[in-house]
């Protein structure tokens, strides 16, 4: 499907992909919601939607959107008129006697109303994030709803109950205090026409805002068909990609090195610590340590099995963009085996931090260098399950990727806690409790890795994972950076 953009630049579309890629939260703002900002964010949840391949719910989730801005500009809008009124909006009595006038009042001077909102700092919020478990669509606006206000929602929400489409209800004019309340109403529908219910509807406070959720679940048949062509790819990877000079570099270096200078060098590149790792499995030692596995298959075996002679070995010469890939495995490694050494009362080996980082993403790198042969039977069973090309095309995108980087690690026989990490590493609520401070630091080594490069931002990394670390504000991010790059 070709996306036509009016208002989102290149630059946009890329951080939204990422928030995809790595499951963040992707957060705009806005104080006075002037229209061309609307279609602004409009066209960010029309993307975003395309990335997570729902584009089918569009029509009925812009729709969707623009109600709850518009409900959010109107609540903030209400805040200001009440103010400068001297009504306290969550006393009875004058809640009622300033929605007699207030509707009429705040549209006929409402650039003045707005003016107010920005300098009083009241904000409409839209927040996205892909997880395990679906999409959420959440509104804020801080500007906490009343009982009266929330009494209205509910009466609206049971009227839904009463319809089946939209149309029905248009001539249905109550509560004309507030308009005609039929918005709320209309959600409901919309959404129940793309095979949703009132509880993937959601409204709710904190001590500082009103936050309205859309919840939207994932395909769980296309889950399920990504997860057929997972195995698939799985099943044809019967070599694994070396690059031929990190090869002739490593026997170069059995003439002359100890046991724990080749410990150290396999360590450094992801595809010989796991064509070492897969071999100490297949011969009994599920192994989550790289020392570990050369000391039960012995130096000379594992000389022999990082040759040129060995069949397992499939030899690539690429540039530097796919370098980039193997060193960003390295980088993460490394990142995530300080931040845990540093992690007083850590409770996990740093060797088995530093090897579950080392495969966070590996069924990218290895899908970035497959072969022809290897993608053939991937695409032949997703054009068997969908004529379109579009499940291929979501294979190709890593849509989901950590599915596939799971499914490798099983395959090659690697401990479960080390697949479970990679599992978990963009999704760390989702985690098992017991694996979470490792899971943490792996998605915190991985993010940071965009986070100094500017591809993402301080809000967007998991809270938790931050608090676990004892990091509470951006600056000390920023010096955690700089000691990891130092």
């Amino acid at each position: 499907m070709e996306f036509v953009s009016k208002f989102l630049t290149e630059k946009d579309k890329e951080k939204i992909s990422l928030a995809v890629q790595l499951h963040t939260p992707l957060e705009i703002m806005s104080y006075t919601l002037p229209r061309e900002k609307e279609r602004y964010i409009q066209e960010i949840l029309m993307y975003f939607l395309l990335q997570c391949h729902q584009e089918h719910m569009t029509d009925n989730l812009v729709f969707c959107l623009s109600e709850l801005l518009t409900n959010a500009k109107k609540a903030n809008t209400k805040r200001v008129y009440f103010k400068e009124k001297n009504l306290d909006i969550n006393n009875e009595m004058d809640y009622h006697q300033g929605m007699v006038t207030c509707k009429e009042e705040t549209l006929s001077n409402i650039e003045h109303y707005l003016t107010l909102q920005k300098e009083a700092g009241l904000y409409i919020k839209l927040i996205l994030q892909l997880n395990d478990d679906g999409i959420t669509i959440e509104i804020r606006n801080n500007a906490v709803i009343t009982k009266f206000e929330k009494k209205r929602i509910l009466e609206k929400l049971r009227v839904a109950e009463k319809y089946e489409e939209p149309h029905q209800v248009v001539s249905l004019m109550v509560d004309q205090t507030e308009g005609a309340g039929l918005g709320i109403i209309i959600i409901v529908l919309m959404l129940r026409k793309i095979g949703l219910s009132r509880n993937n509807y959601k409204v709710f406070t904190n001590e500082t805002e009103t936050i309205t959720q859309m919840l939207l679940p994932l395909n769980q048949e296309i889950d399920k068909q990504m997860d057929s062509l997972y195995e698939e790819f799985v099943d044809n990877l019967k070599t694994i990609p070396v690059f031929e000079d990190v090869l002739e570099q490593f026997t170069k270096m059995t003439a002359n090195a100890d046991d724990n200078a080749l410990i150290e060098f396999i360590s450094k590149d992801v595809s010989l610590a796991a064509i070492l790792l897969k071999d100490a499995a297949a011969k009994g030692h599920s192994c989550s340590k790289i020392s570990t596995a050369f000391k039960v298959l012995g130096r000379e075996d594992v000389v022999a099995l990082l040759s040129k002679e060995n069949p397992v070995i499939r030899l690539i010469k690429k540039e530097d963009d796919v370098r980039q890939m193997w060193k960003h495995e390295t980088d993460v490694a490394f990142y995530a085996y300080n931040i845990a050494k540093n992690t007083s009362e850590f409770g996990f080996d740093l060797e088995e931090v530093y090897v579950s980082a080392l495969f966070h993403d590996i069924e990218c790198l290895l899908l970035e260098v497959a072969t022809d042969e290897q993608k053939q039977g991937v695409k032949k069973l997703a054009d068997s399950l969908d004529s379109t090309g579009a499940l291929y095309q979501m294979f190709l995108k890593d849509f989901g990727h950590s599915h596939g980087c799971y499914k490798i690690a099983q395959s090659w026989g690697l401990p479960e806690t080390v697949a479970q990490v990679v599992r978990y590493h963009n999704n760390p609520s989702f985690a098992p409790e017991k694996l979470q401070p490792i899971v943490y630091a792996v998605y915190l080594a991985d993010i940071l890795q965009y986070y100094e490069k500017g591809q993402a931002e301080f809000y967007q990394i998991h809270k938790e994972a931050l608090d676990f670390f004892q990091i509470h504000s951006k600056g000390q991010l920023d010096f955690l950076v700089e000691q990891l790059k130092k």
